[in-house]
């Protein structure tokens, strides 16, 4: 997957989505033609680093807030905001809260 950086914290993946990067915000916008998602990122504390959890919930925002987003779209959507976030040299790490907790 190739990147081509638009701002200092947007990207376009040659795959066709667009990441808009608000870490101050605690957020990234996701966009796949007319359909945008919003991804909350969560800061670590004492660190210049933000974490993305595996089990973040995603939906449209209206007018699609009513498609039903399937299990491996979610998946793909959240890996390629980590992918884009790195591209622009954001500190990212996706995190499967499983392991966090220490379950199986």
């Amino acid at each position: 997957m190739g990147f081509r950086k638009l701002l200092f914290n947007r990207v376009e993946s040659d795959t066709g989505f667009r990441v808009k990067v608000r870490s101050f915000r605690f957020f990234v916008d996701y966009r796949e033609g007319k359909r945008v998602a919003r991804i909350p990122v969560q800061p670590v504390m004492g660190k210049a680093l933000v974490n993305v959890y595996a089990n973040t919930a995603v939906e449209w925002k209206a007018p699609f807030a009513a498609e039903v987003i399937p299990e491996a779209k979610r998946k793909e959507i959240l890996k390629n905001v980590v992918e884009a976030m790195r591209f622009l040299k954001y500190p990212v790490e996706f995190v499967d809260a499983r392991a966090e907790k220490g379950s199986p």
